[in-house]
């Protein structure tokens, strides 16, 4: 019996495992790549400054490819656009991001507004300046045009600026 004999079944086993390992390698250094959709997202055809109308200059569809997992951050179709503005500078071409839009505002910076103060019952109405614009939901500071004293208050649906306690 010579050393120089070997079990042929044995061979095939042990580069049967080292092929497995080497192919698991591979895979596991393959970076997995998120999905992706090929979308038609509206872009604007024109410059869309800040506190303009969004679907006011006009706007197109243009085919991009979005990660499943970054869809949310865009808007997808018209309906997402209507009502709103530009926060920010949006160039044409570009896919609109929903972080990019909001409400218009409501209240403008120098106009009169009306102060509301209301608890238990007792409801006190007066007459002030906003100090800046800010839209529905939106913290403003305004100056009490009776008293001078500058106050801060949340927007209101209808214009008017809802003072706290």
């Amino acid at each position: 019996m010579g050393g120089g004999t070997r079990d042929p079944g044995r061979v095939m086993a042990v580069l049967y495992a080292v092929a497995l390992a080497l192919a698991a390698l591979v895979i596991l250094s393959v970076p997995v790549r998120a999905l992706a959709a090929e979308l038609e997202l509206p872009v604007p055809t024109t410059v869309i400054y800040p506190g303009q109308s969004v679907t006011g200059p006009g706007l197109h569809h243009k085919a991009f490819y979005v990660k499943d997992d970054k869809i949310g951050l865009y808007a997808v179709d018209d309906s997402a656009l209507v009502g709103r503005v530009a926060r920010r500078t949006l160039l044409p071409g570009k896919a609109i991001r929903l972080s990019d839009l909001k409400e218009p505002d409501l209240v403008r910076a120098g106009a009169a507004v009306t102060l509301v103060y209301s608890e238990a019952g007792l409801v006190i109405t007066g007459q002030g300046t906003a100090l800046r614009s800010a839209g529905a939901g939106e913290t403003v500071r305004v100056r009490n045009a009776d008293s001078g004293i500058i106050v801060s208050g949340i927007v209101s649906a209808d214009g008017s600026i809802r003072i706290s306690g």
